[in-house]
């Protein structure tokens, strides 16, 4: 460390002698600090920093303003600094003015090291803060929210394009039936299972989401109907054919999906307009899917 401030200290001071600037603190800080974040020290930090939402809980608003208080504190601090070691270096020689910003630099760098910590804390915090507003409190699978970002983001990127790109949307049959004779827990109990069962039977590039009550969504994303077909037959089938047990009680449960393909131009309603329709037509039978093209 004593090293890389030695290096940084003596560029500084190249790089004023150039500018035909005196090695003032007030000239001198602006010089270190530039070098230092050339030499790789600070990180860019997360973009989700800047995603701060009302919504998110009192403990990470209360760190952020811990961190602002600190960015605030450390700041006085460097300036205080500067201007003690401005009235320091009037009398001194040359050597001793280079030994003066030396130990200047060093302590800044501290500074700058502690701070660096405090927000890289509050950046871990936030960044768990920020997935966690993205998924389903009950089943832990993605949350309509989600799929609004994810979603609308395909279909921009693409929407001059016809893309590989599959929605499905599934629906426990009688889940109200379920409700009604088991009660609630045990219907949360039957969501989190069927939850489950699809997780493991799409790929980890797919995603599920929760899009409201007891309908799941699924994107299929560089994927054809030609791909998705069978995955969604394994699927209906794997989840007709397990019974879910609840304490002494075995459930079995069905779904209805309704599935349908990109078309160029395509906007988030009417691609989820079209997948369900497709499970309107699949509700009529249950246990089984529909495409609407």
């Amino acid at each position: 460390m004593e090293e890389i401030i030695i290096k940084i200290s003596e560029k500084a001071m190249e790089e004023l002698k150039k500018a035909h600037k005196p090695p003032y603190p007030l000239y001198y800080k602006n010089v270190f600090i530039s070098l230092v974040k050339q030499e790789g020290i600070f990180e860019e930090l997360n973009p989700k920093l800047m995603c701060v939402e009302p919504d998110l809980n009192e403990v990470i608003l209360s760190k952020t303003v811990k961190t602002i208080k600190e960015v605030s504190n450390v700041s006085k601090e460097i300036k205080q600094d500067s201007e003690s070691l401005i009235e320091e270096v009037a009398p001194l020689q040359i050597d001793d003015i280079k030994e003066a910003i030396m130990q200047f630099s060093s302590g800044l760098l501290q500074k700058i090291n502690r701070l660096e910590s405090t927000v890289h804390e509050l950046e871990v915090e936030l960044d768990k803060a920020y997935k966690e507003l993205l998924i389903d409190p009950l089943t832990k699978v993605y949350n309509r929210k989600a799929l609004n970002k994810d979603l609308n983001e395909i279909l921009e990127k693409g929407k001059d394009k016809n893309l590989d790109l599959v929605i499905a949307i599934v629906d426990l049959d009688h889940f109200k039936d379920i409700n009604d004779k088991y009660g609630h827990l045990v219907g949360d109990f039957v969501l989190i299972k069927i939850a489950n069962i699809i997780k493991k039977m799409i790929r980890k590039e797919n995603k599920i989401y929760r899009y409201g009550g007891d309908e799941f969504v699924i994107i299929f994303n560089r994927m054809t109907m030609a791909h998705v077909k069978p995955i969604i037959e394994r699927i209906v089938h794997k989840i007709e054919s397990t019974l879910l047990k609840y304490k002494e009680d075995l459930i079995k449960v069905t779904v209805s999906v309704g599935i349908t393909q990109h078309k160029k131009g395509d906007t988030f309603e009417e691609i989820i307009k079209r997948a369900d329709h497709a499970l309107y037509q699949a509700k009529i039978s249950r246990n089984g899917y529909e495409i609407k093209e």
